[in-house]
Order: C-alpha cells, then sequence, then structure tokens
C-alpha cells in the first residue's frame, strides 16, 4: 500500500471511529492508532503486506484497567485479497465507503454511529471461539454450565453448597505446513488442530472445543486468575508443538556391500507454525464439606485432582 494511500486510509477511519464515540491515540508499530470507548480497545492497522497482518492479527493486545488486562479488538483495512485475518475484523474499500457515508449521515443528524465488530458488511468480522475475537466486557468464552448445583451436591455426595468457580485455561489452533528433505528423504510436517493448556499450572487439558461459546458471566461465580500469561503460555504450546510435530525417520544407505542406517529427528521451524491462543474458562461447582469435592459443571464428573493451585482434593 503506498504511504500517501496509507495515511488517507487512517485518516478516515479515524473520522469514522471518532464519530463512533472513540477517543483516538496515535500509535508507532505495530499498528497506526488505538481507539478507546470506555473498557473497549480497538486497535488498527492499514497494510497490504500479508505477512505485517498476519503478525498483527496472531498477536494478543491487551489494555490495563486498573490491573485487570482486556484484550483489544484488532481493524484491519486493506486491499489485498490475500489478507484474511483469522482473529480480527477486516475492511476493505466497500467497507470504508459504508461506514464512511453512515458517518457523514451520522455528524449531519448529531446523532452516534454505531459499528458492529461482529459482523462486518457481506462478511464474518470478529468470528466465532476459534477465530479468537475478545469477547465484550461482562462476558466470557466458556464451556456451558450443564450441571446444576443442586445436581453437582448429589454427585459429590455431601450436602453442603456447592460454589461455582471458573477455571482459566488457554485454547489454541494451529496449522503447520512445511517439510524437509535429507539423502532424498522427503518429511512433511503438515499438520492442523486444537489443544489447551492450564493457565493455572500449564499442564495439557482435555475438552470439547467445539461446545465453546461466549457466555455471561454468573453472579457470585469466583475467577480465578491465571498465573500463566498469554505470552508464557504462547511459548509453552510452541514448545509442545514443535516436539509433537517432530518426525524421527530412519534412512538407510549402501556403500558397496554394506547397508548403513542413520536415525535423524527432524523439527518444523517455529515460523511454520501458525497458531491462535485465547483465554477460556471451565466452570467447577467446588463442595466443601468434610472433605473438599470438586465437579466439573460441564461433564459432571468428580476432579481427581484439582484444576488450579491452593486446593487439595481429600
Amino acid at each position: 500500500m503506498d504511504d500517501s494511500v496509507r495515511r488517507r486510509a487512517v485518516h478516515e477511519i479515524r473520522r469514522i471511529l471518532e464519530t463512533a464515540g472513540y477517543d483516538i491515540e496515535e500509535e508507532g508499530e505495530p499498528f497506526d492508532f488505538s481507539a478507546l470507548a470506555g473498557r473497549e480497545c480497538i486497535l488498527t492497522l492499514c497494510t497490504n503486506d500479508p505477512a505485517i497482518a498476519r503478525r498483527f492479527d496472531h498477536t494478543q493486545y491487551n489494555l490495563d484497567d486498573d490491573g485487570e488486562k482486556i484484550p483489544c479488538k484488532k481493524l484491519i483495512f486493506s486491499n489485498n485479497p490475500e489478507i484474511h485475518p483469522e482473529e480480527g475484523v477486516l475492511w476493505q474499500n466497500r467497507d470504508l465507503a459504508r461506514y464512511a457515508g453512515e458517518a457523514a449521515v451520522a455528524r449531519v443528524s448529531g446523532e452516534r454511529l454505531t459499528i458492529s465488530w461482529k459482523k462486518a458488511p457481506g462478511r464474518e468480522g470478529m468470528k466465532p471461539h476459534h477465530a479468537g475475537h475478545a469477547p465484550p466486557p461482562g462476558r466470557i468464552r466458556a464451556l456451558p454450565i450443564r450441571v446444576t448445583a443442586d445436581e453437582a451436591m448429589r454427585i459429590s455426595g455431601q450436602n453442603n453448597p456447592a460454589r461455582l468457580r471458573l477455571i482459566p485455561i488457554w485454547v489454541y489452533d494451529y496449522a503447520c505446513k512445511g517439510d524437509a528433505s535429507y539423502k532424498g528423504k522427503h518429511i512433511t510436517f503438515d499438520a492442523n488442530g486444537t489443544g489447551a493448556i492450564s493457565a493455572v499450572n500449564g499442564l495439557p487439558q482435555d475438552l470439547e472445543s467445539e461446545a465453546i461459546s461466549e457466555m455471561a458471566i454468573p453472579d457470585d461465580a469466583e475467577m480465578v486468575r491465571p498465573s500463566i500469561l498469554q505470552k508464557e503460555a504462547e511459548e509453552k504450546i510452541l514448545t509442545h508443538l514443535i516436539g509433537a510435530l517432530s518426525k524421527r525417520v530412519r534412512i538407510k544407505t549402501e556403500s558397496g556391500d554394506a547397508i548403513f542406517s542413520e536415525e535423524k529427528t527432524f523439527r518444523p521451524p517455529r515460523d511454520q507454525i501458525e497458531r491462535t491462543i485465547q483465554l477460556t474458562y471451565i466452570p467447577i461447582w467446588q463442595i466443601r464439606g468434610k472433605h473438599i469435592v470438586e465437579v466439573n459443571a460441564f461433564t459432571g464428573e468428580i476432579l481427581s485432582e484439582p484444576m488450579d493451585e491452593g486446593v487439595e482434593l481429600l
């Protein structure tokens, strides 16, 4: 994107967001400006470079609000058809034209422009959980609560009240595409999938990722804070994926009448593994009686091990 075009795009998008009630702050790299409205933060980048757009799209940015980290939404303006954000909203010329026109009408009428970050014109905007969007304030990504407090008490065998706790985990999607060759042997690392690790102790977690959805934070629920922050979680996940996708290959070569066998491990480069990561919560009913019993509020299973630190199950 020509620099003059980029500057004009930045100017027009700024006007649109200002009409929508956002306060604009100029930023340097890696994005053009931030827009704030209450606890909502929109980061904007204008580019036609797929590598720059992908790096911006896959990076988690947080707004620090009195010690609470609130994930920022991301807006990418581009005319490059090869750019397809997974986490953020993509605006192209037709989107700019629509919102610029609506902003002009809103300024004439003295009304505030409303922008939907969930659905961009004609396309998906902030996608469901696989795409990595941040839920609005007061809502979280979580497995649904399918077991009631009374059912959890019956399952636990105790009569004391059940307390709902929301345990954080990092859920990730990954895609690897790459290969290597050695002495005529071709090794491919192509793979994709989903996984999760605890945001408390870093241990792998099994879960039905398809069941994850947004929900309002229940009243009186205790939200356990992550002790493993996103950057550390991403490093743990990447290290795990490199190990899981590595291939150990046995190669035989002949020299005269002799046959030699060589074993070699091939690992995918870090930059071949694309991934998205999102904070998600597992609802747990905790019943404190003679013993502490925790029941998964999604599956109804009694936990054999606590999902967070500082709890001992007897």
